[in-house]
């Protein structure tokens, strides 16, 4: 999903979430336990509403639950000296793994738009590189748009799908495909 609709949909979650777990911070069982949850599937997100739900959940039962007992004290310096001591690094990786894009999801910001196909029966073939220290790959797998409002609300599916660059050439001759930057400026 992407686009302004979504952003604003999350952006209420997150704030409801808050003043959720700030209400009921005393019927908030094993927080340490929910807050090493949070830890580790931040690292995981989709795209960077997704990370940011996650670290603002955490910080939230950090803040609310920092007095209970000795063990969660412990959790809570922790992870926040993590934050603190590694914050420049986590930025530089936060901006490399999202961009400046704040919905757009990781796994397709590496995508070439000069090699970047729609094709017949909901294919999508596309070239993709992480980056300078990476080769190009190339991927032949589906996709679908399920509801695409220009800018305000995107929802597709799309499955990555690796192959070699012959059978991308391959594909791209013995098919009907259109590249995708010419299928925008059209619209």
């Amino acid at each position: 999903m992407e686009g302004l609709l979504y952003q604003i949909f999350i952006t209420i979650i997150i704030v409801i979430n808050i003043i959720s777990i700030i209400k009921l911070k005393k019927d908030i069982k094993n927080k340490s336990l929910v807050i090493l949850v949070y830890f580790f599937t931040w690292i995981f997100s989709k795209n960077a509403l997704q990370c940011i739900f996650c670290i603002s959940s955490m910080f939230t039962l950090i803040i609310t639950g920092f007095i209970e007992n000795k063990f969660n004290k412990i959790i809570y310096i922790l992870i926040t000296m993590f934050f603190v001591f590694f914050s420049i690094p986590l930025l530089f990786v936060y901006l490399l793994i999202f961009g400046t894009r704040i919905d757009k999801e990781w796994g397709i910001n590496d995508i070439y738009d000069d090699m970047h196909y729609y094709c017949e029966n909901n294919y999508e073939v596309y070239s993709f590189s992480k980056g300078a220290m990476d080769k190009f790959h190339f991927s032949i797998g589906k996709h679908y748009e399920i509801l695409n409002i220009d800018k305000v609300i995107y929802i597709f599916y799309s499955k990555r799908n690796e192959v070699s660059i012959e059978d991308y050439n391959n594909y791209l001759n013995t098919h009907n495909c259109r590249l995708v930057d010419e299928i925008h400026k059209s619209k």
